[in-house]
């Protein structure tokens, strides 16, 4: 960039700068606040006090490092590469950046933006294999730039024993994860109570006992080992009150539609098909017609649902 001493937009009066800052895409505010301190400081004033954006960031760490810029309808990208052609391309609400020391700039790019506009991370993808010499030093870098109110995505293709544990020990999750990793099969998954949503792809691993300590609202669970007759327990330690008390979405993959004559095995009400009810998931409402109840011993009615999840066929569960 040329001298910033002469850059003609730190010239202009405060309101004209204001009203040329607030056309800026978040990428743009990004390198503007980079050419000078003084620009720095007038892109760091305006957007903390005059452009209430919210913008929030997106971190993929995978084979390509990625930073996503949240806050309109649209998602802008900082993407790092290895092509140094591409340094600098822009496609549309992406900009690359060509990169010797990736993982670095990554973490450069995203404290930038953290400590000049107070951007918060509210969605990280980590891929634990990636770097996978680095995965625990990731992890200590994580911890202080994440909020607790986060969406966690892990995901590995190999075995991911020792840096799961350590993740969930380091990181505060409140809301969301999403496992997506590969386990051993004897991986005892200790989760902490302050997850409220909880989702395994691959759950080959878990079992009813470990199911059952998990105290969340949320669970899912694909391509799993639990058998018919293990789930007709766990609904039945539910009626019972003995476990997973506040369960108020469950989904799990079973192989058919006979699978319910052993999983259901206890008592309860078939709702007639033209009956349409109002249910919420996610906070989002939608409407199930007929379904099946069941009641625990508190009063609290739960309603059984199929629907396809992928190529899978889940029975859902929904607590009112």
């Amino acid at each position: 960039m040329k001298d910033p001493a002469k850059f003609p937009l730190l010239h202009l009066p405060l309101l004209a700068i204001k009203e040329v800052l607030s056309t800026l895409s978040p990428l743009d505010l990004v390198n503007f606040s980079l050419a000078s301190l003084k620009s720095k400081k007038v892109a760091k004033y305006f957007f903390n006090q005059h452009l209430s954006c919210g913008y929030r960031l997106w971190l993929g760490i995978d084979e390509e490092l990625r930073v996503g810029i949240i806050g309109t309808e649209n998602i802008y990208y900082f993407r790092l590469i290895s092509d140094k052609t591409k340094d600098g391309h822009r496609e549309e609400r992406k900009l690359f950046k060509y990169s010797e020391d990736p993982l670095s700039d990554f973490k450069k790019y995203v404290e930038y933006a953290i400590d000049t506009f107070c951007w918060p991370v509210s969605l990280l993808r980590f891929d634990l294999g990636a770097f996978i010499a680095q995965s625990i030093s990731i992890i200590d870098w994580l911890k202080p730039h994440v909020e607790t109110f986060t969406y966690f995505y892990l995901h590995s293709d190999i075995i991911s024993d020792e840096y799961v544990p350590y993740f969930l020990n380091n990181i505060e999750v409140t809301w969301n994860l999403v496992l997506n990793t590969k386990m051993s099969d004897n991986f005892q998954l200790i989760l902490p109570r302050s997850i409220k949503a909880f989702e395994i792809l691959q759950s080959d691993f878990v079992t009813l006992d470990q199911l059952s300590s998990f105290d969340c609202e949320f669970i899912r669970l694909c391509n799993t080992k639990i058998s018919n007759q293990e789930l007709n327990q766990f609904f039945k330690n539910w009626m019972t009150s003995k476990s997973n008390i506040n369960l108020q979405n469950f989904s799990i993959h079973i192989e058919n539609m006979e699978s319910l004559e052993t999983i259901l095995n206890l008592p309860h009400d078939r709702v007639d098909p033209g009956t349409v009810r109002t249910f919420r998931r996610y906070r989002r409402p939608f409407h199930v017609a007929g379904g099946i109840d069941i009641k625990r011993d508190d009063g609290k009615i739960t309603t059984f649902l199929l629907e396809p999840y992928m190529e899978f066929l889940h029975l859902v569960m929904i607590t009112r």
